[in-house]
């Protein structure tokens, strides 16, 4: 998997863009390790870097679930934490 890039647009006093980047999925532990994959999160809220860092997973489908549900729940609560909603909406 090369990244898997996607925008929304938040609809509030101030509009921005938002972009959220998945990419780089490879083990980066020990296979006995809970958690050996690794699969790095780029949230851009705006011009704001709002996350970047790696999270981890069972294997590299659960690295990316894990990921994909992460960064659902912080930009659809960061929109509601300022008053906002996104386009296209995520679902709860």
């Amino acid at each position: 998997m090369s990244m898997i890039e996607l925008r929304y647009q938040f609809k509030g006093d101030t509009p921005k863009d938002i972009t959220v980047r998945l990419f780089d999925v490879r083990q980066v532990r020990d296979a006995e390790d809970p958690a050996p994959w690794g699969i790095n999160v780029t949230i851009a809220w705006g011009t704001e870097v709002a996350f970047d860092r790696p999270l981890a997973g069972a294997d590299s489908l659960h690295a990316v679930e894990l990921a994909c549900q992460f960064a659902a729940k912080y930009i659809r609560g960061r929109a509601e934490d300022e008053g906002g909603t996104l386009e296209p909406p995520i679902s709860p």
